[in-house]
């Protein structure tokens, strides 16, 4: 074989195996690229959510609202928020609603969505750390006291709250009242007197003599003794010392007036101190105590104890906060 011939055939070669690289090249695209691939899934919507960075809750209808949620300008981390801090009664309020910024409320525990605005206004007006001011708004304290006024429902629970904003049916009457054996003139509820005679015993311990002297009052009552204070004192001076009929803790038969054994109306210092730092051990309160009156809606009351339970009234005390805001932050849902 020549030299020209071999050198002819040697190029045929190289020319077949580059035009084989180009078909198979050719085969691999249209294999990859232009062919379908019947092994691949498409996303759930499940999955579409994941990606967008929503954690999934296993929640009826979670998806949907996802979505709407998303619709209405939610950005993924909100609705993680909103979902990890929210109550289901505050979704549904926030999915029936254009969107709103809810940062400052994700961690409150007792936010409503229905009172926003009156949160923001509130929080804005007095320089307040938005947690107070949204327990403040939720207590009507931004609103005159009375203007906004609820029936209570559950008169006879030890834990009802009555205050200038919550009212007691006028008919109201315990139905489990007792005479208090160590003064059998005075009643208050059953739930309450074994509790009560173990303060007191407890109070003789330590030398402190505490005397009953005003327990479980009648609405009836409870308005005369309420206009006549009215002949004495203009009403708005009235009802920083008394409670308005059916305002009264003393209806409920679970608030006590007391005493000193030296005072007809009031404690000693030194039997005031004794009652703040041990009357929850029996399950009482001071329930009017002293630099609340914003709150409570009262002057301080000394002589003025509320029982709770225990359980409750030990809470209260080390939290060293009043009765409407635990209610509130506790026992109310939201």
């Amino acid at each position: 074989m020549t030299h020209r011939k071999l050198k002819k055939e040697i190029m045929i070669g190289v020319v077949l195996l580059f035009l084989c690289v180009i078909i198979s090249s050719l085969c691999f695209v249209i294999l990859h690229f232009f062919q379908d691939k019947p092994n691949e899934k498409p996303l759930t919507e499940e999955q579409i959510l994941v990606n967008k960075g929503i954690t999934i809750k296993e929640k009826t209808n979670f998806i949907d609202e996802a979505n709407s949620l998303l619709d209405k300008g939610y950005s993924p981390d909100e609705i993680n928020q909103i979902y990890e801090y929210m109550s289901d009664q505050n979704i549904e309020q926030i999915l029936a609603n254009n969107y709103v910024d809810l940062s400052p409320f994700y961690q409150i525990s007792n936010f409503d969505f229905s009172k926003i605005d009156r949160y923001l206004a509130y929080q804005s007006a007095n320089g307040l750390e938005m947690k107070d001011a949204v327990t403040r708004v939720n207590l009507n304290l931004d609103e005159p006291f009375y203007q906004t006024v609820e029936t209570i429902t559950d008169p006879g629970s030890i834990t009802v709250l009555v205050n200038k904003s919550h009212a007691l049916p006028a008919d109201y009457v315990p139905e489990d009242l007792v005479n208090i054996p160590s003064f059998p003139s005075l009643q208050i509820k059953d739930d309450a007197v074994d509790d009560f005679e173990k303060l007191l015993a407890a109070a003789k311990l330590d030398n402190v003599y505490i005397i009953p002297y005003s327990t479980y009052r009648s609405y009836d009552y409870q308005n005369r003794l309420y206009t006549n204070y009215l002949g004495r004192d203009p009403k708005e001076v009235v009802d920083t010392y008394s409670a308005r009929p059916g305002h009264s803790e003393h209806q409920t038969g679970l608030a006590l007036d007391v005493r000193s054994s030296s005072h007809w109306d009031n404690l000693t210092d030194a039997d005031y101190e004794w009652m703040l730092n041990n009357s929850y051990k029996y399950g009482f309160i001071v329930r009017y105590p002293k630099n609340n009156s914003t709150i409570t809606g009262y002057q301080e009351e000394p002589w003025h104890i509320r029982y709770i339970g225990v359980e409750h009234a030990t809470k209260v005390h080390e939290l060293g906060i009043t009765y409407d805001e635990y209610y509130d932050l506790y026992l109310t849902k939201h």
